[in-house]
C-alpha cells in the first residue's frame, strides 16, 4: 500500500489497492492473502500505552481520586492494564482493567473500605434489585441473598445484562454499596 500509515487507511484505499492488484493480474489467492494480512494488521493498530490506560481508567473514578499503580498485564491471555485508584474522601478502592488493544474497559471493581454490613435488615430482596436496576435497568438476577459474616449481614446480588456480568454487595440497612465487580462484554 506504499507509504500509508496503518491508521490512515480507509476502506476506499484498501478497495483501490485490491482492485489495482486484480487489474495487474495477481491471482485471487494472492489478493486474498494480502487482504487477510492487512485486515489482521488492523487488530494491532490501536494498542494503547500505560499512560493512555490510566487516562481511560481515571474517567471511571471520582475526580480527585489518587492513582496508585498501573500494572502492565501484556502476557495474560487477554493483554490489559490493571489500573488502581483510591478515593480518600469516601475511602474507596478502585481497580479498572483496560484492554491494551483499543482501550476498552473490560472490568471495573470498587470496594468501600469503611462500609460494612449491618445487624439490622431493613431492605428486602426487591429493594436490593431496585438498587441494582438504578444503574443497570435491564438486569436479570441469578442470585440475591442475605449473607452473614463476622456477625454482620450484607446482601449479595449477582446479575447480568447483554453488556455485563456483575456482582454487588449492599448494606441491608442503608443500601450503601460495599463492593461492586462488573465485567463488560467487549469482544
Amino acid at each position: 500500500m506504499g507509504s500509508y500509515r496503518l491508521k490512515s487507511i480507509t476502506k476506499d484505499n484498501l478497495q483501490d489497492f485490491i482492485t489495482k492488484m486484480f487489474n495487474d493480474g495477481f491471482s485471487k489467492n494472492t489478493i486474498s492473502s494480502v487482504k487477510g494480512i492487512i485486515t489482521k494488521s488492523f487488530d494491532f493498530a490501536e494498542l494503547i500505552n500505560a499512560e493512555q490506560a490510566r487516562s481511560i481508567a481515571a474517567q471511571w473514578v471520582p475526580a480527585g481520586s489518587t492513582h496508585l499503580v498501573t500494572k502492565d498485564e501484556s502476557f495474560e491471555f487477554v493483554p490489559h492494564y490493571d489500573v488502581k485508584f483510591y478515593d480518600n474522601k469516601t475511602n474507596t478502592a478502585y481497580e479498572i482493567e483496560v484492554l491494551r488493544n483499543g482501550g476498552k474497559v473490560r472490568e471495573f471493581k470498587m470496594e468501600e473500605q469503611t462500609a460494612l454490613g449491618s445487624h439490622k435488615i431493613v431492605l428486602s430482596v426487591n429493594d436490593v434489585q431496585n438498587l441494582v436496576r438504578k444503574e443497570f435497568p435491564n438486569a436479570v438476577f441469578t442470585k440475591v441473598e442475605l449473607d452473614r459474616g463476622d456477625g454482620l449481614y450484607e446482601y449479595e446480588a449477582d446479575f447480568y445484562t447483554p453488556e455485563v456480568r456483575g456482582e454487588m454487595k449492599f448494606n441491608p440497612e442503608t443500601g450503601t454499596v460495599i463492593e461492586k465487580e462488573i465485567k463488560y462484554t467487549v469482544f
